[in-house]
C-alpha cells in the first residue's frame, strides 16, 4: 500500500481523531483545578442533588427554598421546579455510585456552601464531562467533514475549535450545565445535518429532537429554539408539503420524550404543567437593570464588554470606568447589583408576587421601551459572542459573514449549523445578563467558518506572473 494512501487513511480515521482530541484535552486537564461547590452556580445543582438523595424528591435547593414552616413538608424543603432536572439528576446518580462525592455534597450543602474546608471530590461527574467534551470535538470533526467535503477541512476546523478548549476543560471541572448542554446541542446539530443529507432522514430528525429536548432539560431557554424550529418548519410546510409533515412529527416526538414526563410531574405535584417556574423572571430582572443605563453610558457598554474592554476602558476613559458594568453583586453601584437587589424587590412587590412577576416585567419595562431594550441587547450579544476574547471576535465575524453568504446562496447545511447558535445568542442577550458560557454552541459554526475560509484560500488558483510585453520588433537583447 502506498505511503500516501496510508497517511490519508490515518488522517480520516475516527480513531486518529479521538487520539488527538484525548491527547490535547488530557494535557489541558491537569492545568484546571476544581473549585468549591458553592462557587458560581454550582451550589444550585449540588443543593438540589443533595435533596434528591436525602429527601427523595426534587426541590429548588437550599439556595432558593427554605424549609416549610407548616404543612406536609414542615421542617423540610417542599418540591420545586425552578431548575431543569437533568443535571441535578446526573449529580444525584453520581452520588449514589460515589460515596466520597456524596459526602462532599453533604458537607457543602450542610454549611449553606460557606465551609471552604469541604472537599471538592467529584471524579465520576468530572470524568463524564471530560468524555462529553471529547464527544463534542469528535462531532465537530464529523460536522466539518460533512460541510467542507474534505478531511483536511475537518482537521482545520478541529484545530481551530481546540484553541478555546482550555476554557472548556475549566467548565468540565465545574459542576454546572455548560458541558452537557454543549454536548446535547452539538449532537442535535450533527443529527440535523445527517438528516439533510440522508435519503431516509426520519431517525436522524427524531434524534435531533431528542437531543434538543435533553438540552432543554439542562437549560429551559432552549424551549424557545424548539418553538423557532417548529415555526420555520411550518413555513416550509406551507410552501412544500409531502413527508415533511411526518418529519416535523418525528422532531416533536423526539423533543417530547425527555420534556413531557417532567411537565407531567410538575402538573401532578405542583399543579403547573410547565418546564420551570420562578427562574425566568429572576434572570430577566437582572437583565432589565441594564436598560436603566443612560445613553451617555451606552457607548461604555460596547467598550467594557469588548475582548479587552475593562483594560481598554481604564486606559481610554480612566480607572474604574467599567466598574458599573461588572457582574458583581457586592458593589451596590453596579447595574447587576441593582437588578439583584432593589429592582427585584420593587418589581416583585409591584407585581403582587412571583406568580405575576414575569408578565409584570414584560408589560412595565420591555413593552414600554422596546427600542431601548433592543439597543442594550446589542452589546450584550457582542459580549456573549466573544468566546476566548479575540478568537471569538475574529471567527465570530467570519461566521457572521459566512452565514450571510449562506443565506444568499441558500446553503441550508451551514444555516442548520449556524442559525440555532445565532438565535440563542440573540435570545440570551434579550432575557439574561449574557455571558460567554451561555453561548458555547457557537464554537462549531465558528470553527467550521474558519475552516471553509482556509480551504477557500488554499483552493484559490494562483495568478501566473505577468510576462513582459514584446515590442513590435521582438525582444531586445543587450550587447
Amino acid at each position: 500500500m502506498p505511503a500516501r494512501t496510508m497517511r490519508e487513511r490515518l488522517a480520516g480515521s475516527p480513531w486518529t481523531v479521538c487520539a488527538v482530541i484525548l491527547l490535547v484535552l488530557g494535557l489541558l486537564w491537569g492545568h484546571s483545578r476544581p473549585t468549591q461547590f458553592g462557587t458560581a452556580d454550582q451550589g444550585f445543582y449540588v443543593g438540589i442533588a443533595h435533596d434528591l438523595l436525602t429527601l427523595g424528591r426534587y426541590t429548588d435547593g437550599p439556595m432558593f427554598a427554605a424549609p416549610a414552616a407548616q404543612g406536609p413538608y414542615q421542617g423540610q424543603r417542599p418540591p420545586g421546579m425552578r431548575f431543569a432536572p437533568l443535571y441535578p439528576a446526573l449529580l444525584a446518580g453520581a452520588g449514589l455510585l460515589d460515596p466520597g462525592f456524596r459526602a462532599a455534597m453533604a458537607c457543602s450543602a450542610g454549611s449553606d456552601f460557606h465551609n471552604g474546608a469541604c472537599p471538592t471530590t467529584a471524579p465520576l461527574v468530572r470524568g463524564v464531562q471530560f468524555l462529553m467534551l471529547a464527544g463534542v470535538y469528535l462531532l465537530l470533526w464529523r460536522i466539518a467533514l460533512r460541510l467542507t467535503g474534505s478531511v483536511r477541512g475537518a482537521w482545520i476546523a478541529l484545530a481551530l475549535g481546540l484553541i478555546p478548549s482550555h476554557l472548556l476543560t475549566i467548565s468540565a471541572h465545574q459542576l454546572m450545565t455548560e458541558i452537557p448542554t454543549l454536548f446535547c446541542t452539538t449532537a442535535a446539530t450533527a443529527a440535523a445535518l445527517a438528516a439533510w443529507d440522508s435519503p431516509r432522514p426520519g431517525r436522524h430528525v427524531l434524534l435531533g429532537g431528542l437531543f434538543l429536548g435533553l438540552a432543554t432539560q439542562t437549560r429551559p431557554g432552549f424551549l424557545y429554539l424548539f418553538y423557532a424550529a417548529v415555526a420555520v418548519w411550518l413555513v416550509v410546510l406551507a410552501v412544500r408539503r409531502g413527508r415533511r409533515a411526518m418529519l416535523l412529527a418525528a422532531f416533536a416526538l423526539g423533543f417530547a420524550l425527555p420534556t413531557l414526563p417532567w411537565m407531567a410531574r410538575n402538573a401532578v405535584v405542583l399543579d403547573r404543567p410547565a418546564l420551570t417556574f420562578g427562574y425566568a423572571s429572576h434572570t430577566l430582572v437582572q437583565r432589565i437593570a441594564f436598560d436603566t443605563m443612560s445613553w451617555h453610558d451606552y457607548p461604555m457598554a460596547w467598550l467594557c464588554w469588548a475582548p479587552d474592554g475593562s483594560g481598554l476602558g481604564s486606559l481610554l476613559v480612566g480607572r474604574g470606568a467599567c466598574d458599573r458594568f461588572a457582574l458583581e453583586e457586592t458593589r451596590p453601584s453596579t447595574f447587576y447589583a441593582i437588578g439583584m437587589g432593589p429592582l427585584m424587590t420593587e418589581t416583585v412587590a409591584a407585581a403582587g408576587g412571583w406568580e405575576h412577576h414575569l408578565s409584570y416585567l414584560l408589560r412595565a419595562y420591555i413593552f414600554r421601551e422596546p427600542f431601548k431594550h433592543a439597543m442594550v441587547s446589542l452589546p450584550f450579544a457582542m459580549r456573549g459572542a466573544l468566546i476566548d476574547h479575540y478568537w471569538g471576535l475574529i471567527l465570530g465575524l467570519l461566521a457572521l459573514w459566512t452565514t450571510a453568504r449562506a443565506v444568499r446562496r441558500r446553503d441550508a447545511r451551514f444555516l442548520l449549523l449556524a442559525l440555532p447558535g445565532w438565535f440563542m445568542l440573540a435570545f440570551q442577550a434579550a432575557v439574561a445578563v449574557n455571558q460567554i458560557r451561555y453561548n458555547l454552541m457557537l464554537i462549531p459554526p465558528y470553527a467550521v467558518a474558519g475552516a471553509l475560509a482556509v480551504e477557500s484560500g488554499l483552493h484559490r488558483p494562483r495568478r501566473s506572473p505577468r510576462m513582459p510585453k514584446e515590442s513590435s520588433g521582438g525582444l531586445h537583447h543587450g550587447g
